[in-house]
């Protein structure tokens, strides 16, 4: 009986000794740790608050894809500037929304560009005679800003009363797709009213309105004049009085929320939550070099109160409730 339980535990014995050493040694088979993909977002303002639902779509596909995202705004660095450190840094990607005034040559990462439709922001002599694939360079989701003013402006003409004017209000011409949509008021509207500034400029417009006792309908081309418009807007009732109406382009929750409470008339605006989803898996696609289309067009969303009922456009705007 001895015998035979000695001849139990020696084999048990010696399959752990072995475990052991192979433990040692590195011999058994570990599943390999998964890439993380560093990968920078850079985007065309110095506030991050008016791209929440591009943040939540890059984040969510981050998920996915296990990425680490660097968010960068803009500061005294130009786009171009913030590109070529985030390249020397060895970052594996780069998800940029071209300002105007960007244009890119060959790049050493995978990029994709989020840029005005009508807008061609590659310099092919900027290349320097590289054998880089320019195609890696050269994925873009565009945005197709004349149709979202043309559309905006289809409401504008429905509430118009022909006599109050029209005052259009943006930071820069810098900022993506204003020149063109400045171009399309100008062809339809001569007697508009342009006005670039900040917060400070336009308040004195507004207040100009006020005391001359005159009213106006109002434009708004960029996310940060809006913004501002709001501000102003929100300090005193007597200011809305003066105000025919309100249309803007870009949609922030502060916006909607107005759009709901009936202080903007209308919104021209698009699903940013699928294009920052869109702009990761566009980007992953290029750096494991998988089939994946090269260029995406953003379809526009036209957005009064009325818009509020419809179920699948609040899903859309709200994807972080």
């Amino acid at each position: 009986m001895k015998i035979d339980k000695i001849y139990v535990w020696i084999p048990w014995f010696l399959s752990i000794v072995l475990l052991f050493i192979l433990a040692q040694t590195n011999l058994i088979l570990k599943e390999s740790p998964q890439k993380v993909y560093q990968v920078s977002l850079i985007l065309d303002s110095e506030d991050e608050s008016e791209y929440v639902n591009l943040k939540k779509g890059v984040d969510d596909a981050a998920k996915r894809y296990n990425i680490d995202i660097n968010l960068l705004t803009l500061n005294s660095a130009s786009q171009r500037e913030l590109i070529e450190s985030e390249e020397n840094n060895g970052t594996d990607g780069i998800i940029v929304l071209a300002k105007n005034d960007l244009k890119l040559g060959m790049t050493r990462v995978p990029q994709v560009v989020v840029k005005p439709k009508n807008v061609d922001v590659f310099d092919i002599n900027k290349s320097g005679g590289s054998t880089t694939n320019i195609s890696t360079s050269k994925r873009t989701i565009n945005i197709d800003y004349v149709d979202m003013i043309t559309r905006l402006y289809e409401i504008l003409k429905k509430d118009c009363d022909n006599i109050s004017p029209i005052y259009v209000f943006y930071n820069n011409t810098n900022s993506a797709g204003v020149e063109s949509e400045i171009e399309f008021l100008k062809s339809k509207e001569e007697s508009s009213v342009f006005i670039e500034g900040d917060e400070s400029e336009f308040r004195t417009v507004i207040e100009d309105l006020v005391h001359s006792k005159k009213s106006a309908y109002i434009f708004s081309l960029d996310k940060c004049s809006t913004d501002n418009l709001c501000k102003i807007l929100g300090t005193g009732s007597v200011y809305n009085e003066h105000i025919k109406g309100f249309y803007c382009i870009g949609a922030t929750t502060l916006f909607l929320n107005k759009l709901d409470d009936g202080n903007i008339d209308a919104v021209s605006t698009l699903n940013e939550y699928d294009m920052g989803y869109s702009a990761v898996e566009m980007l992953m696609a290029d750096l494991k070099k998988t089939g994946y289309m090269s260029n995406v067009d953003m379809k526009n969303i036209l957005l009064d109160k009325e818009s509020f009922k419809d179920e699948d456009i609040v899903k859309q705007l709200f994807p972080i409730e």
